[in-house]
Formats: C-alpha cells, structure tokens, sequence
C-alpha cells in the first residue's frame, strides 16, 4: 500500500512540474560574419551559418521569429536572415558603420544607428530600403523605442549624449546630455524610466521620460556597457567589461546588490523568455555565457567556426 501511494504521488507531482520553456537563441558571430544558432534548453549549438556581410554586430528579431535582421557595421548594410530556411535571403543598404537595429512596434520597419555617417536610417521592410535619415549625435550606437510608439532614443556614443525622436516625422526633439560612450539602453516598466551606459564613465544614467531629463547616476565599474531590466522592473544588469562581471542592480533603490563573474570584457545581455537565465556575449573568446539567475551559477556555450568568432549580438526566439 505504501509503495502505491508513493508512486500515485510521484505521478501528481509529475503532472505539476513545470517543463523547460523552448527557446532558440541567435548569435551574431562579428569577427567571422556569421550567426550561430543555439537550442536555449539543452545549450547545443543547432548550426552556425555564415553571411555575405561583413561583422554583424547586433542583431534583432521579428516579431513572429521568422527574420533575423543584423546590422552589419563593416558593410553598411542589414542583412535579413530566414531563421526557417537558416539562410541570409536579402541585404538593404543603409549607412556607413550600421552598428545597432531596432524594430517597429508594428514590424513593418526597422531603425538603424549608424555610427560612422552619425545618423540613424529608417528602413521600410516591405521595400527593403531607407526611407528617412536622421542627423543625430556623434557615433549613435542604438535605437531604443518607447513604448507609447512616438519617441526613440539614440545613444550617441560620440557626443556623451541621448537623441528623443519623434517616430512621426523622424525629427529630433531634444538632446539629453547623459555621458562619455553612451550605448546600452533599457526601459523599466511603461518606459517610465531609460536606463543608459556610460562606459566614458563608468555610470548608467536614469532618464525620467516624462521629461526627458537625467535624474540619476549609478557609479557601477569601469566600461560599462550592455544593460536588461526585468519585466517587472525590480532588478538590471549591466555588464563592466573592463572589469569582466554583470551587475546585478536594485531597481528602486539604484544600489549594486551583486557581481557575477563572467568571460572577458562582457558586451550584450539577453533573458531567455522566462527570465530564469542571462545570456551575455563576448567578443574576447569563442564561448558565449549564460547565467542561471536563481543561483548565479554561469556556464559558458561555445559558438562559431572559427577560434575568434567575435559573439557580439544576441537575439532570442521566444
């Protein structure tokens, strides 16, 4: 009797644990041009396929995943990779140094900072060409979309300094002084609040959106660089690439609460979709690490067909 209960509890308890969330995760591999493809469950390494292009740096994905878009920054261009058919099917020129790439809300186009013609390019994904460019700062490295749809930001890692433009007309509509390399940039909640690296500096700055003002500084460590913020907004991360670790910051109270070591000089971070995981890449080695948040415990994936594939961007299937 005892050996049945034991095993009907087994079973109900079976039927309650919560399987492993299927995800795939695309790596855009800049120092060999090409995209490593990852099963985010088992941590293999599914194919890596090379482009035409040259270094992918970021990369973004559609909203139904079945595009990849990667800004490649040695080619002036976006490469559009069929995540299906695993093949690069289309190039769109856009402007020189294409460093970052960001979608519409809607899908239907992209926006590009490009940080050697200093401006930002919005490309029509139904024509596969640019529609409209944007003067902005000095080296804009990313597009970050608020979410009410009407403004986006440009770090400018040149000129220290954050762009606001107006989605409507593509005209810029303030510059926020922010600081020395700004790049990485994450919205809490409702784009309450942009969080913004300064690797010049070694802060992020917070950006109250309802003015479009810097209301604080967090001194973090030197070079930092990416930046993610949970759905819920109570915890970031922030990779210090000097320093080789992700910080772990409390929201609220905008204090470091922890450090995890990582691989050298520490580039982009990605949740997996059920933010149980942290994935960061590295332009230091061949591997790409993923973080176990629960435990902080970090495991490394190895990517590329090459010793120095350079992983730089990160895109995950949800």
């Amino acid at each position: 009797m005892i050996r049945r209960v034991s095993v009907i509890v087994l079973l109900i308890s079976a039927l309650f644990v919560t399987p492993a969330l299927a995800y795939t995760v695309y790596i855009t591999n800049h120092g060999e041009n090409s995209i490593s493809i990852i099963d985010g469950t088992t941590k293999k390494v599914l194919d890596t396929v090379k482009i035409s292009q040259n270094a992918p740096h970021l990369g973004v994905l559609s909203a139904d995943g079945k595009f990849l878009y990667t800004a490649n920054v040695g080619s002036a261009s976006v490469s559009v990779f069929d995540t299906v058919a695993k093949k690069e099917v289309a190039v769109i020129p856009a402007a020189k140094g294409t460093h970052g790439v960001t979608l519409s809300f809607d899908d239907n186009y992209l926006w590009t900072a490009n940080n050697q013609d200093d401006v930002v390019a919005i490309v029509d994904l139904s024509e596969k060409k640019v529609v409209k460019t944007t003067k902005v700062g000095s080296k804009p490295m990313l597009v970050a979309l608020h979410p009410d749809g009407g403004r986006a930001y440009v770090s400018n890692g040149g000129s220290g300094d954050v762009y606001v433009i107006n989605t409507a007309n593509g005209r810029v509509m303030k510059k926020i002084f922010a600081g020395k390399d700004a790049m990485g940039m994450a919205f809490t909640p409702e784009g309450k609040e942009l969080w913004v690296t300064e690797g010049g500096d070694n802060i992020v700055s917070v950006i109250d959106t309802s003015e479009d003002k810097v209301v604080s500084e967090i001194k973090i460590g030197a070079d930092t660089h990416g930046v993610a913020i949970t759905e819920d907004g109570k915890t970031a991360y922030v990779s210090v690439r000097k320093e080789n670790y992700v910080a772990v910051i409390e929201v609220s109270k905008r204090e470091v609460i922890g450090k995890i070591p990582v691989l050298p000089l520490p580039d982009m971070l990605e949740f997996s979709p059920d933010e149980k995981e942290l994935w960061v890449t590295s332009r230091a080695g061949n591997t790409v690490d993923v973080i176990d948040l629960s435990t902080r415990k970090v495991s490394s994936v190895k990517v590329g067909l090459t010793d120095k594939p350079q992983p730089h961007g990160v895109a995950i299937k949800k």
